[in-house]
């Protein structure tokens, strides 16, 4: 069992924060998210096929009881953050994982491969990382594997 099959388990994520605590490290506050309460009201919706949709539509939000994934790497090649609106599936990427996945071939690796003299002799042998939340995708490429700490919302 790896120890981000908990990150797997959720049914939706979040990024809440991203930060460097000290020069190259990277934290990522990453929240779990459930379908919640009804959108809103939606009587004053003009549009009654959309109308519909709402009254049978639910929020995803992080509420009580959610946990909270804090990952931390002490270094990295490289780490970017993508708008989900922009992004899609590619048949050439090739990952292990549902949430947090770790990639075996990817177009990041690739890109860094051409952007930067990083290889397996100098930092290293590394690995990319791929967080899928709502709203942002993340990718991180480290010799270090992530620590991570998890906790609930209370």
């Amino acid at each position: 069992m790896r120890n981000t099959d908990e990150i797997d388990a959720c049914a939706y994520l979040f990024l809440e924060e991203i930060g460097e605590p000290s020069d190259n490290e990277l934290r990522l506050k990453i929240v779990e998210a459930t379908s919640g309460g009804a959108p809103g009201p939606v009587d004053d919706e003009p549009n009654e096929a959309l109308r519909e949709m709402l009254r049978t539509a639910s929020r995803i939000e992080h509420g009580l009881g959610c946990r909270i994934f804090e990952l931390y790497w002490p270094s990295y090649v490289a780490y970017s953050v993508r708008n989900e609106s922009y992004c899609s599936a590619d048949a050439y990427e090739e990952f292990d994982g549902r949430l947090f996945v770790r990639y075996a071939r990817s177009r990041y690796l690739d890109f860094l491969v051409n952007a930067t003299f990083a290889n397996s002799s100098y930092p290293g042998p590394f690995v990319h990382y791929g967080i899928f939340c709502l709203n942002h995708i993340i990718d991180v490429v480290s010799v270090d594997s992530p620590t991570m700490t998890m906790s609930l919302r209370s």
